[in-house]
C-alpha cells in the first residue's frame, strides 16, 4: 500500500473518530458468530440514539455517553440477540473528551484536521495502562462487553518509515492482548487494522472498514463513489480478513440522507456489500442517522408537534386525547415535542421517524418552523397536519408542500362540492365553517383532494388532502364538536387516513389487546375506600365484601392496591390499623392476587404536589391554597415516601412469603408531571393508571378513546386500558349501579376495531353499596361470559412498554420481516386482507387467529422472523391459547411433522389447534382428543382448573405429532 492511500483514507476521508458523543443500553450475549448466518451491525453515533430500533440489529455500536444504563439494558435483552458495543477511539482523542486533560505527557503526536481530533503515540510511556484503566475499565464497571475500537491505524500520520510504524503496531498488540488478558469475554470489532491481524486475529470477533464503494470526505463535508483502485485494494484486504482469518467483514459506507433518492442508493449500495459476502452499513458521513444494513428497520416512531403555550399538560393537548389510539393501533409510537419549550431537532429523521405530525390550535410563534418542515418533507419523512398549519403559507413554503395559497373575502356561504367518502364523514358529516375556512388548493395534478368546499363566487377551498408528502386536514374537518353534542366526533376515518397520509406499509404491529389469539381481560382495584363501612348487616368492611364477594368468588388475576395512609398507625386511621392490615394480609394472600401501591398520602392533583415540593426545598414554598393529597399528621409531600416508602411497607409488613409488589397505580388526577414517573422507574416498580378513556353508551366516538400511554421527557406512563366506576357513577354520587355500563365500553373498544382489553378497574368503596356489589356482579359475569385470556396488570404494563421498544426490520436478502418485541409481548396483528405468513418459513410464530382488527399471530419469542414463502399446506398451529406460549419448536422430517410448545395459563388452561385433524396431541405426556365445536377443522382442549390449593398459574407441555 502506498503512503498516499494511507495519508487520503487517515486524512479524513473515511475514518471515524470518537468526535461524538452517546447514551447507555447496552450488551446482551451476541450472536454466535460461527454460525451460517452472518450478524446484522449497525453504527449510530449521534445523542439521543433510537435505541428501540437499533434493537433490530444482532449489534449496534453507539457512543457509550449517550446510554443511560447498559448493565440494565443488557438483562433487558438478554433473549433478544441483540447487543450494544461501545465506541472507543484507540488511535484518536477528541479535546472534548472528559479525559482528555489527564492523558499522559507525550502521548500526542499530530493532528487530524478533518476530524478535529489529536493522533495518539502508541508506545508513549503510560499510554497503555491509560487506555486500559480510564478508559475501558470504567466501560466495563458500567456493563459494557463489546467494544469497537477505532483509528487503529491513525499512527501513520506520523509514523513514516517502516521501523516507527513497526514500534506503534508493537505497542498496539500489546495494547490489545492486555485487554483481553484483563477482560477475557470482551467482544473486539476493529476498524481496519489489517496489519495487525497476523498477530491478534485470535482476539477479534469482528473487522469493519469504511467506504468500500461511496465515501464521505470530512475535509469537505461532501459524498462521493470510492476510485476503483481504492475499492480493489480495500476488497483485498476484506476478503483476506474473512476467507484467511474467517472473521465477519463489516462494509461502513457513507451516502448522503438528503432525499428519497439517496435512501434508494443507500439500500442498493448495502445490497452490493451483501453480494459480495461482506455485512453492509450504508449511513451518512457522521453516523448520525439510521441507515441501512443487511436489514432495514421500518421506523415506529411518530414525532408530535404541538404548542401548548407552557399552559398545559400533553394530557390535554386534543394530539395525545384524539390521535394517541389511533397511532397505537396503527402500530406507531410516538414522542412529543411542545415547541412552548423545546427547540425544533437538530437532527437526521429519514429512517428514524415514520413521519412528523402537527396539531396546531393556532399560529405557532415560532419562524423557524416552516423552513425545518420544508426540510424534513425533501429529506423524505411524511408530513401530517391536523386542524391548523401554525404557519404562514407563503411561496416557498406553499411550494414546497405543492399547495396554492389564494386571496378570497370572507365566504357569505360555503358547500360541499366534492367529498371522498372512504376517508370523511366517519363519525358526523363535514359541517363547512365559513371562519375558519383556509383559502389553499393543492397545487395542479399533486395530491388527492379528501374535501373541496366552494363559495358563491367560484372559490374551490382543499380542506382535506392527501399529498406526495403526507396529507392535511384542516379545523373542523379532522373532529368537530357540535353544539347537540356533548363530545367531538372524528369527521376524518382517522386509521384510513393517517395510513394513507403517512404511506405505512402492510407490515405487522405489536398487540397488546390480545394474547394466545384471545382478547385479554385484567382487573385492578384502587385502594379508595378501602377502610370504608359497607351498607350491609354487621356493617364490615368495604375490604372484608370486596374479598368475600368478588375476589375469592370469581378468582381472576387482579392487582390489589392499598393506600398507607389510610392503614398504617401512621395514617388517617391508625386507630383501626390493627383490624385493617389483617385484612389486606389475607388478600395479598390470595394466590391470584398481586399487590400494589396507591400512594402514601393518595395525591389528588399530582403536579402541584410535586410543585410544592420543590417549593419547599428552594425555600420558596407558599401557603397552600388547596389539598392535594390526604391531610397525614406532620406529613409534607415527598415523592420517594409516596412511591417508594409507600411499596415498602406494603412489602414488609403487608405482602406474604415469596410474593413482592411492584406496580404503582396513580391516585386522585393520575396526570404525574416526568418527575414523578421517573421516580416509579427509578425505584424498579410499573405505573398505571389515568388516561382518561370516557365511552359510555351515550358516548360511543372514538374521540373518547384513550391512547395506550404517555411519553413525558423520555419517561412513560401506562395508562390504564378503561376508566373505573367513579367515571359512571358521577363522581360515587349515584347511580351506585353505574358501574355496568362499563360493558358498553367494553363492547365498543372491541367492534368493528379492538382498541383495547377488557379492564375490570374500580375502587374498594365499590363495596359499601349493595347497588355498586351487583354492579360489579354483572359486569364479572359478563367477562366470564366471554373467550378472554386473564393477565395480571403488571403482565399488561409490561406488554404495553414492550410495544414501545419493539422493532421491526426488513431483512434486504430474503425479504423476511424480523420483530424483536420483549419479555412480554407475544402478539403481533397483520393488518386487514394482508396475507397470513408462511408457518414452516418462518420462525417463533405458534399460531394465526383472525380477529376483528385483522388476524393475529401468537408469538413463541421475543425475536421472530415472518416470512412469506408459499408453502404447500400448513402445517399444525396454535389457534388460540388462554396464555402466553414459549419453548416452540416445529420439525419436519419424511415421516411427518412436530409441534411443540408450553402454555401457561392463569386459572382454566385451554387451547385450540388447527391444521391438526389427523394428529396425536399430548398434553404432558398424556394422550388428548379434544372436541370440535362448530368449526370442524378446530380442535379444542380443555384442561381445566389448577389442583384446589395450589396457585392459579400453570403450566402444560403440549406436543402435537402429524404423520406426512
Amino acid at each position: 500500500m502506498t503512503m498516499w492511500q494511507w495519508m487520503w483514507r487517515i486524512a479524513g476521508w473515511v475514518l471515524l473518530t470518537c468526535g461524538v458523543a452517546a447514551q447507555p443500553h447496552a450488551s446482551a450475549s451476541a450472536p454466535s458468530i460461527a454460525s451460517s448466518t452472518r450478524p446484522s451491525v449497525a453504527f449510530y453515533y449521534g445523542d439521543n440514539p433510537p435505541l428501540s430500533d437499533l434493537q433490530a440489529f444482532d449489534i449496534a455500536v453507539v457512543e457509550p455517553a449517550h446510554v443511560r444504563n447498559p448493565r440494565a439494558t443488557a438483562r433487558a435483552s438478554a433473549d433478544g440477540g441483540h447487543e450494544l458495543f461501545a465506541y472507543v477511539s484507540l488511535g484518536e482523542v477528541q479535546p472534548s473528551r472528559p479525559y482528555y486533560a489527564s492523558l499522559p505527557k507525550n502521548v500526542l503526536r499530530g493532528d487530524n484536521a478533518a476530524w478535529g481530533s489529536r493522533v495518539i503515540d502508541q508506545a508513549a510511556p503510560g499510554w497503555s495502562d491509560f487506555f486500559l484503566n480510564t478508559i475501558i475499565a470504567p466501560l466495563w464497571e458500567q456493563g459494557w462487553r463489546g467494544f469497537f475500537l477505532d483509528t487503529l491505524d491513525s499512527y501513520q500520520l506520523f509514523a513514516t518509515t517502516d521501523a516507527e510504524r513497526a514500534t506503534q503496531t508493537a505497542a498496539m498488540v500489546g495494547i490489545l492482548r492486555e485487554m483481553k488478558r484483563r477482560y477475557p469475554e470482551a467482544r473486539l470489532i476493529f476498524n481496519r487494522g489489517f496489519e495487525l491481524l497476523p498477530e491478534v486475529s485470535s482476539l477479534v470477533y469482528a473487522v469493519a472498514a469504511e467506504s468500500l464503494y461511496q465515501g464521505f470526505d470530512a475535509g469537505k463535508n461532501a459524498y462521493r463513489p470510492v476510485p476503483e483502485q481504492d475499492r480493489e485494494w480495500l476488497m483485498g484486504q476484506m476478503k483476506t480478513a474473512r476467507d484467511r482469518y474467517k472473521l465477519p467483514v463489516i462494509a461502513i459506507d457513507y451516502v448522503a440522507p438528503d432525499s428519497a433518492a439517496s435512501r434508494e442508493l443507500a439500500r442498493s449500495t448495502a445490497a452490493r456489500i451483501m453480494a459480495d459476502g461482506f455485512i453492509p452499513w450504508v449511513a451518512d458521513g457522521g453516523l448520525v442517522s439510521l441507515g441501512v444494513g443487511s436489514i432495514e428497520v421500518m421506523p415506529r416512531t411518530v414525532l408530535v408537534l404541538v404548542d401548548t403555550g407552557n399552559k398545559q399538560d400533553l394530557h390535554y393537548t386534543p394530539a395525545q386525547r384524539m390521535l394517541g389510539i389511533q397511532l397505537n393501533h396503527l402500530g406507531l409510537r410516538y414522542e412529543f415535542l411542545d415547541l412552548a419549550s423545546a427547540p425544533l431537532p437538530n437532527m437526521l429523521m429519514a429512517g428514524r421517524y415514520a413521519g412528523v405530525v402537527t396539531w396546531f390550535e393556532d399560529k405557532v410563534s415560532n419562524p423557524g418552523l416552516a423552513p425545518w418542515l420544508a426540510a424534513r418533507v425533501r429529506e423524505g419523512v411524511r408530513l401530517v397536519v391536523f386542524e391548523r398549519f401554525g404557519f404562514a403559507l407563503d411561496g416557498a413554503t406553499a411550494a414546497a408542500l405543492e399547495i396554492t395559497p389564494f386571496r378570497a373575502a370572507r365566504p357569505d356561504r360555503l358547500t360541499v362540492q366534492a367529498m371522498d367518502k372512504d376517508f370523511v364523514g366517519f363519525e358526523s358529516a363535514p359541517f363547512p365553517n365559513r371562519d375558519s375556512v383556509v383559502p389553499i388548493r393543492l397545487a395542479a395534478n399533486k395530491g388527492k383532494g379528501l374535501l373541496t368546499l366552494a363559495d358563491t363566487r367560484g372559490n374551490l377551498y382543499d380542506a382535506a388532502a392527501l399529498t406526495s408528502w403526507g396529507g392535511f386536514a384542516l379545523t373542523p374537518f379532522a373532529v368537530g364538536k357540535w353544539e347537540l353534542s356533548e363530545y367531538a366526533s372524528w369527521v376524518v376515518h382517522p386509521l384510513k387516513f393517517l395510513r394513507a397520509a403517512l404511506a405505512l406499509p402492510d407490515l405487522p404491529v405489536p398487540d397488546v389487546t390480545t394474547e394466545g389469539g384471545r382478547r385479554m381481560l385484567l382487573a385492578h382495584i384502587d385502594g379508595d375506600g378501602f377502610a370504608s363501612r359497607a351498607e350491609l348487616p354487621g356493617a364490615p368492611f368495604s375490604a372484608e365484601v370486596i374479598k368475600r364477594d368478588i375476589l375469592e368468588r370469581y378468582r381472576i388475576p387482579t392487582t390489589v392496591s392499598i393506600i398507607e395512609g389510610e392503614l398504617s398507625s401512621q395514617g388517617l386511621y391508625r386507630n383501626l390499623t390493627e383490624k385493617l392490615e389483617p385484612i389486606a394480609r389475607s388478600i395479598f394472600a390470595l394466590p391470584y392476587v398481586e399487590g400494589a401501591s396507591h400512594s402514601y398520602s393518595h395525591p389528588f392533583v399530582w403536579a402541584e404536589a410535586v410543585a410544592s415540593q420543590q417549593a419547599r426545598m428552594a425555600g420558596q414554598e407558599q401557603a397552600q391554597k388547596k389539598a392535594f393529597n390526604l391531610r397525614l399528621p406532620g406529613y409534607e409531600f415527598d415523592l420517594e415516601r409516596e412511591t417508594r416508602g409507600s411499596m415498602d411497607y406494603i412489602n414488609s409488613r403487608l405482602m406474604p412469603k415469596g410474593k413482592t409488589a411492584s406496580v404503582f397505580l396513580w391516585s386522585g388526577d393520575c396526570i404525574p408531571p416526568a418527575q414523578a414517573i421517573e421516580e416509579t422507574y427509578r425505584h424498579g416498580f410499573l405505573n398505571l393508571n389515568g388516561g382518561d378513556a370516557a365511552i359510555n353508551p351515550n358516548s360511543t366516538t372514538w374521540t373518547t378513546l384513550a391512547a395506550q400511554g404517555l411519553r413525558k421527557n423520555g419517561w412513560y406512563q401506562v395508562f390504564a386500558p378503561n376508566q373505573n366506576e367513579n367515571v359512571y357513577t358521577n363522581g360515587w354520587t349515584g347511580p351506585f349501579y353505574g358501574y355496568e355500563q362499563v360493558i358498553a365500553a367494553f363492547k365498543v373498544a372491541e367492534s368493528p376495531v379492538r382498541f383495547k382489553p377488557v379492564n375490570i378497574y374500580y375502587h374498594f368503596y365499590s363495596g359499601t353499596k349493595p347497588a355498586g356489589i351487583e354492579a360489579l356482579h354483572k359486569v364479572y359475569r359478563w367477562a366470564a361470559s366471554q373467550p378472554l385470556t386473564h393477565v395480571y396488570a403488571s403482565e399488561y404494563v409490561r406488554k404495553v412498554l414492550d410495544f414501545e421498544h419493539t422493532s421491526i426490520a426488513r431483512d434486504g436478502a430474503s425479504g423476511d420481516i424480523i420483530v424483536r418485541t420483549g419479555s412480554a409481548l407475544r402478539t403481533l396483528r397483520l393488518p386487514p386482507g394482508a396475507a397470513a405468513p408462511s408457518l414452516s418459513a418462518s420462525t417463533g410464530i405458534a399460531g394465526v387467529t383472525p380477529g376483528p382488527s385483522g388476524a393475529y399471530l401468537t408469538l413463541a419469542a421475543s425475536q421472530v422472523r415472518i416470512s412469506s414463502k408459499p408453502e404447500a399446506s400448513r402445517p399444525a398451529y396454535l389457534h388460540e391459547a388462554s396464555g402466553p406460549v414459549s419453548d416452540m419448536t416445529r420439525s419436519r422430517g419424511a415421516k411427518g411433522s412436530e409441534l411443540r410448545f408450553t402454555l401457561t395459563s392463569h386459572g382454566n388452561a385451554l387451547f385450540a389447534l388447527g391444521g391438526a385433524g389427523g394428529c396425536a396431541v399430548q398434553v404432558n405426556g398424556k394422550p388428548m382428543q379434544g372436541t370440535t365445536a362448530g368449526n370442524p377443522a378446530i380442535r379444542h382442549f380443555d384442561l381445566g382448573a389448577p389442583p384446589p390449593g395450589t396457585t392459579t398459574t400453570w403450566q402444560h407441555r403440549i406436543a402435537v405429532s402429524c404423520n406426512a
